[in-house]
């Protein structure tokens, strides 16, 4: 009988720290540079001695270049990443690497191979873009306040943040930090713009809206880099207060009972007719003056990092947030003037929309090919085989094996490199071929399970895919 396969022990955090040397002015000075670490009970002297290993592997590994100090560390038993996202400030974490008993019982063996540098380097960068977006950059912090005023800051984002760092689950997915696009047909989408200029016009001191049906981006008026960080906030619960934006919305609208704004999972048939919007962010109850009003902050990186309220109000599967000017007073007549302008019109459009997209998933045809793509320039995702965009905490749910999932994720390293057109064909132990080209900062991965086909007849079949499913805008051959 055949021995069962070693249990894999899953890779894990073993500490996230920020640190700026900057404040290491003297000896009795020296515990200052040290804004932030996670495990907060560390003792003292094993967090100082993490910061001087890496503080000591950026210093040497500038000596060689200035402009890219060290990155990442290899050990046998851990991976190092480090990363500065301001002048003078760093941030690193370490992540355990998966083990498992060697077969022989001689010993731990660590499997390296399972934990990819691109996705952790993602996952610290996101880390960050994710703190910034809701509380400024650290510098701004330093500035305007001071150094204990960050540490204050980092304090209470960082708990809240780190239990969202999947390393387990993370893959390709992380790395490409992307949006998933709905697309629309001209009429509809031309009533969504159209509803949203009314909206900003109506509104004067809303700056930006963002539009997003089941998850899918359909309209966004920020800048590509805070709508990424956005988009992961509200679709995988990663940031501050996150879990009640995921929460279904019961507020009470003028007119009407409070009714069910979050996700039915039904068909759009097996809906109730009507269903209330509600704020998501904002006040409990429209009803009740006594009501708390809670609206996170931003801070937007196209406005050199202005301040603007986060509103955000749903109906049925429809999101739309609202970037409020942070000199607006939200009070609740503001809130009851907004939902009385936009519930009504929003039912109509989430409704047609609901319609559009039953009508087209009832009539697509299974697609037969187990593909990937993601564009650069526009950050839009799209796959075959994977349920994007994938919750927080949640492995990806593929009909690949996670093997494959690697060998998707080792490509777009070898890509990411480079800009050059490129290609590369990978023929698994189990005959199945794996496909990843590069052109035009687009990044297209195919899995296909042709055991017999030679490498001449997999390039034709790609041809082939490329030219059906996206003709119009890729690929090179």
């Amino acid at each position: 009988m055949a021995a069962a396969p070693a249990k894999l022990a899953h890779p894990e955090l073993l500490h996230l720290f920020c640190f700026n040397p900057i404040f290491d002015k003297s000896e009795e000075t020296e515990h200052e540079k040290l804004l932030y670490f996670w495990p907060p009970e560390s003792p003292q002297d094993a967090k100082m001695k993490s910061v001087g290993l890496a503080e000591a592997l950026i210093k040497y590994s500038s000596t060689f270049s200035k402009d890219h100090p060290c990155e990442v560390v290899h050990t046998k038993k851990a991976r190092m990443v480090f990363y500065s996202p301001e002048p003078n400030f760093w941030l690193s974490l370490a992540v355990r690497l998966p083990y498992s008993q060697k077969k022989d019982g001689s010993g731990t063996e660590y499997h390296d191979e399972n934990v990819q540098n691109i996705v952790l380097q993602s996952l610290l960068k996101q880390t960050y873009t994710m703190y910034k977006l809701f509380n400024g950059t650290f510098t701004s912090v330093l500035d305007a306040f001071s150094r204990e005023a960050l540490v204050h800051k980092l304090e209470t984002f960082f708990p809240q943040h780190i239990p969202t760092l999947d390393f387990e689950h993370s893959d390709v997915v992380e790395a490409f930090h992307g949006i998933q696009f709905l697309p629309l047909d001209k009429n509809t989408f031309l009533k969504a713009q159209s509803f949203v200029n009314s909206t900003e016009s109506k509104f004067s001191s809303i700056h930006y809206t963002v539009f997003i049906y089941n998850d899918h981006l359909i309209w966004s008026g920020l800048e590509q880099e805070d709508m990424r960080v956005l988009y992961k906030y509200l679709t995988q619960g990663a940031g501050p207060g996150s879990a009640s934006v995921g929460a279904v919305a019961r507020t009470a609208s003028p007119g009407g009972p409070g009714a069910d704004a979050g996700r039915t999972g039904s068909s759009p048939a097996a809906r109730p007719a009507e269903h209330r919007g509600g704020f998501l962010t904002g006040p409990e109850d429209l009803t009740d003056k006594e009501t708390p009003i809670n609206a996170p902050r931003m801070f937007v990186s196209a406005e050199d990092d202005k301040e603007l309220h986060l509103v955000i109000y749903a109906c049925n599967e429809v999101k739309m947030c609202f970037l409020v000017d942070s000199a607006t007073i939200l009070d609740l007549e503001f809130y009851r003037a907004l939902s009385a302008f936009i519930g009504e019109p929003l039912q109509d459009i989430a409704r047609e929309i609901d319609e559009q997209q039953h009508k087209r998933t009832s009539s697509n045809p299974e697609v037969q090919y187990k593909y990937l793509y993601f564009n650069h320039m526009n950050l839009a995702q799209k796959s075959s085989f994977m349920t994007l965009p994938k919750k927080c905490g949640q492995p990806t749910i593929s009909s690949v094996s996670p093997e494959y999932i690697r060998y998707l994720t080792d490509m777009h390293t070898d890509f990411s490199g480079s800009l050059e057109e490129s290609e590369i064909i990978l023929k698994t132990e189990g005959d199945c071929w794996v496909v990843g080209r590069q052109s035009d900062q687009r990044q297209f991965f195919v899995i296909l399970a042709q055991k017999n086909a030679n490498l001449i007849e997999i390039n034709e079949e790609i041809r082939r895919l490329s030219s059906s499913h996206f003709g119009n805008i890729f690929m090179v051959d």
